[in-house]
């Protein structure tokens, strides 16, 4: 199995979890589309125990990941997640991606975005890809935009996305109306990419998906596919990945040779754990 720990590296002997081809190789997820009627219901207990993400001014609420969790015990994916919990794993490659945990990097993101009094985002078409609870992407919604939700794991975007967008849509008589603005879509990035064609995006925002060298072919390609002609991508990452080999120096690199996209640093965190903020668009002509 694959497992991905980025401060030690080590193997597992439980092999039952990931789907393999003939040739050893990571069987990723189809894309689909994820329909949140089941989820649209009186807020409840949900609204009195959720959780906050405060960032400055920001406030976005969230639900408790062990209480969404609990509604999915004895699946696949919750198997995986206690694994993944086992081998202080924080995912099992082609399997669970680690959309239960708020990364670290979103909240410099969130902070960046905030102190950039020129980014406008009302009425923009934002893709939030790797999206897990969705914060940055419900930060675009309270800012005006029509946002699309991506993350690997249906079970995430079910159980944990969604519902974390309800949540932050105050009036539930407006609840019905106002999902319609959102899109929830399961998969791999570039099943997403073949498969979904019909929006192309004025902002992409992204936190800590750079982490395994093996999928940036398929994130460069999604940006430059479904990134608009004058739009940009914001990813948020760690400058290295211990145990993992991919970081920001290695995306930059994968970005160059495909040629299509410019990058630059625009933001450098200070101390303790490095990480950095890459702005990305389309070469000018």
């Amino acid at each position: 199995m694959t497992t991905f720990r980025f401060n030690f590296s080590g193997e597992d002997e439980n092999n039952d979890l990931v789907t393999e081809d003939d040739k050893g190789n990571i069987k990723w997820f189809e894309s689909e589309e994820v329909v949140p009627d089941k989820q649209l219901k009186p807020a409840g207990e949900e609204v009195t125990r959720a959780k906050m993400f405060a960032c400055g001014d920001v406030e976005i609420g969230h639900v408790v990941v062990t209480e969404a969790l609990a509604n999915i015990e004895g699946s696949g994916f919750s198997n995986a997640v206690e694994l993944a919990e086992k081998e202080h794993s924080d995912l099992i490659a082609g399997t669970y991606e680690g959309g239960l945990k708020i990364w670290e990097c979103t909240y410099d993101l969130v902070e960046y975005l905030e102190s950039q009094s020129d980014t406008n985002f009302d009425g923009k078409k934002v893709l939030d890809l790797g999206c897990g609870a969705g914060i940055l992407g419900i930060y675009a919604y309270q800012k005006g935009s029509l946002v699309t939700f991506q993350d690997y794991n249906k079970e995430v975007l079910e159980h944990v996305t969604i519902p974390n967008v309800i949540l932050n849509i105050e009036e539930e008589d407006k609840r019905q109306n106002e999902i319609k603005k959102c899109k929830f879509y399961s998969g791999d990035w570039e099943s997403f990419n073949k498969k979904f064609t019909s929006d192309v995006y004025d902002i992409i925002l992204t936190s800590e998906t750079i982490y395994n060298e093996c999928n940036y072919d398929k994130l460069i390609s999604l940006f430059v596919e479904r990134l608009n002609k004058d739009g940009v991508a914001y990813v948020a990452a760690k400058t290295y990945y211990f145990g993992v080999g991919g970081g920001v120096r290695q995306f930059e690199q994968a970005i160059k040779k495909n040629g299509q996209l410019t990058s630059e640093v625009c933001w450098k965190g200070a101390g303790g754990i490095q990480k950095e903020i890459l702005k990305i668009t389309h070469n000018k002509p």
